[in-house]
């Protein structure tokens, strides 16, 4: 509308100042059209800046309301992220504790029935070794009656053999031990004090009287069992 009214007015000049100095019209008309032209582009800048403020805050108004939209856009997404994160988790979890549970409970098992068949295993052989016992104490008994058997067998021969050469037996040198002691007993008694001299001579005469043939005849009986069984020893050692 402003450029209109220029020209309706660059147009009315002319035409009212036709007598005046063209050169000066025309000069002056531009210089004001100039000034028209630099009014109207300050005030059309003017109003495009004002524009452009009003759409610049317009804009960061819509930024804002994006950049919240966004956020709770994006913090929904995160917390839907994290719930699905957290219940996989929570479905893993729950999944591999089953498992464990599952694993634990079949190993208890399996070490249960290797520790049944362990001790089963254990009593066949604890029993076995009571049999095996049970037959080796009966064995052991057998062999040791046997075996006192065996031995009075052989102190019975060889008693007999020992009595029919005239070796004396442990019973013989026994009784003659017992016999001596006897003696020796009579004799203290009879050296005792408080009896008469004479008799005590006497008593003790007569003791050895009745000793003497009694050693006598022991000594012989002895040097003739010991030529007898040197006899029959060196006969055996001559059939050996």
């Amino acid at each position: 509308m402003a450029t209109k009214k220029l020209k309706k007015k660059v147009q009315r000049k002319p035409v009212a100042r036709k007598a005046e100095n063209p050169v000066v019209e025309s000069a002056r008309d531009i210089w004001l059209a100039g000034l028209g032209a630099l009014s109207v582009a300050q005030k059309e800048g003017e109003k495009i800046i004002e524009e452009s403020n009003k759409l610049f805050d317009k804009l960061v108004k819509e930024g804002a309301k994006l950049e919240t939209q966004t956020r709770k856009d994006v913090g929904g997404a995160f917390e839907d992220l994290r719930d699905e994160f957290e219940s996989r988790v929570k479905n893993l979890r729950g999944g591999v504790e089953s498992r464990v549970k599952d694993f634990r409970g079949d190993v208890e098992s399996r070490v249960e029935g290797i520790r049944d068949e362990i001790e089963s295993r254990f009593d066949n052989v604890r029993k076995q070794r009571e049999v095996f016992e049970k037959q080796t104490g009966t064995v052991r008994k057998q062999a040791a009656e046997g075996w006192d058997k065996l031995e009075n067998f052989f102190e019975e021969r060889v008693t007999r053999v020992l009595s029919r050469v005239g070796i004396p037996t442990r019973d013989d040198i026994d009784r003659l031990n017992r016999r001596v002691q006897e003696l020796s007993r009579a004799v203290a008694e009879l050296d005792k004090p408080g009896k008469p001299r004479a008799r005590k001579v006497g008593a003790k005469k007569t003791a050895a009287k009745k000793a003497a043939p009694k050693k006598r005849g022991v000594k012989k009986t002895m040097a003739r069992k010991t030529a007898e069984t040197k006899s029959a020893a060196m006969g055996l050692a001559k059939a050996a």
